[in-house]
């Protein structure tokens, strides 16, 4: 967040930016959900497509120009992107920073399983945690902000910028730029398939955050 905020100031070019979070709309694995794998590649279902036409619909509703549309490498983000994107004729980039965490050895255990083991440590020793060949909270978490920083780069002044992520991500990533809340919130920022949440980077006030504004 510091390195964001740095870099925000240092774009003498730009005094406001709005970063859109939307996560996926509903998958297969969704469906399924804790005993679905952990990493997975399901497309979206038919309610998932309509989530994300009226994630499109939001913004149109709204008159919000979108300038660029982030999206996660995984199938049900990239389907959502691009329903979004044919709606609001926006340019879609694929970045491997957005996608889930990365779980090695156990990408084909349940959310149920892996819940199980993770909810033994302290919040501290699941920060830190690396699964076999996989990588961690911390490591997803830096990853997750090396993209936004690339984000900030190839912006503008006023831009709108959405990015489409999974669940697991915007935990990390909301928990870190809302600057008043703990890690061990982090099951809080549990947002729905097809949820918006914006945040706010302008010169005078850094870093306001609202989730599911359409809620």
């Amino acid at each position: 967040r510091e390195t964001l905020q740095q870099n925000f100031e240092s774009k003498e070019n730009v005094n406001e930016l709005t970063l859109w979070f939307i996560r996926h709309g509903e998958s297969k694995g969704n469906v399924l959900g804790r005993n679905c794998p952990v990493e997975n590649d399901e497309p979206l279902t038919e309610n998932g497509r309509k989530q994300a036409l009226a994630v499109a619909r939001y913004f149109l509703g709204n008159n919000i120009k979108v300038n660029k549309i982030y999206t996660s490498p995984l199938k049900r983000s990239k389907d959502t992107a691009e329903i979004i994107a044919k709606e609001l004729d926006s340019e879609i980039i694929v970045s491997e920073s957005f996608r889930e965490r990365k779980w090695g050895d156990w990408r084909d255990e349940t959310w149920d399983t892996i819940a199980n083991r993770l909810d033994d440590m302290d919040i501290n020793e699941r920060y830190t945690f690396i699964p076999p060949n996989g990588e961690s909270w911390q490591q997803m978490e830096k990853r997750l902000f090396e993209g936004l920083n690339n984000v900030l780069e190839n912006s503008e002044d006023g831009d709108n910028v959405l990015i489409i992520t999974h669940r697991g991500s915007l935990r990390a990533l909301l928990t870190t730029l809302d600057k008043e809340v703990d890690k061990c919130k982090h099951k809080d920022y549990s947002v729905e398939t097809g949820s918006i949440s914006s945040y706010s980077l302008h010169r005078e006030t850094f870093g306001d955050i609202n989730i599911n504004p359409t809620k």
